[in-house]
């Protein structure tokens, strides 16, 4: 691999660990994303100097994440690899299965917090409620604008703009 090359396995590796993956699957998406033609398991290995079942697990993770998809190269009996060239479509099903399950899951637990403040008889409960109703907008916020982000079309950039604009209220 080339410096530049190593350089952007680095950088793709230190994004996908802060998402939350493990780092070589970002330096196998890189390398195959680099290459022209198709890679094989065995080339991955030798390039990133990982082991054979570590390529294995990565790339069938990679394939379920639709990033990289497995193919056939005629007169070869072998798989090899090939990256979705599709960027936006790769981060939206990041966000989509992770990010926007983490705010539903958050947004349904502090509307049911709301709910049992609200019934509470406490002196503080009055305070409370306004500061978790304050997050709790924040949080359908963020949800509107990943959902937002994650549909977005050409027509639906206006809707983006007012969710923008709602967060200089937060």
């Amino acid at each position: 691999m080339t410096d530049e090359e190593i350089a952007f396995a680095e950088i793709i590796g230190d994004l996908v660990e802060q998402w939350g993956f493990k780092r070589h699957l970002g330096r196998i998406w890189s390398l195959v994303y680099l290459r022209e033609q198709p890679v094989s398991p065995t080339d991955i290995q030798e390039q990133l100097a990982l082991s054979a079942g570590t390529v294995s697990t990565a790339l069938s993770e990679l394939q379920t994440w639709g990033v990289v998809k497995r193919i056939r190269v005629a007169g070869d009996r072998n798989f090899y690899y090939e990256a979705d060239t599709h960027i936006w479509r790769s981060i939206s099903t990041v966000l989509r299965t992770r990010e926007l399950r983490i705010l539903e899951e958050a947004e349904g637990g502090l509307s049911a917090l709301a709910e049992t403040l609200g019934r509470g008889s406490r002196g503080d409960a009055v305070f409370q409620m306004k500061r978790i109703k304050h997050i709790h907008s924040a949080v359908e916020t963020a949800l509107s604008l990943f959902g937002g982000l994650i549909e977005a079309t050409p027509l639906s950039l206006p809707r983006l703009t007012k969710i923008f604009q709602r967060l200089k209220t937060l």
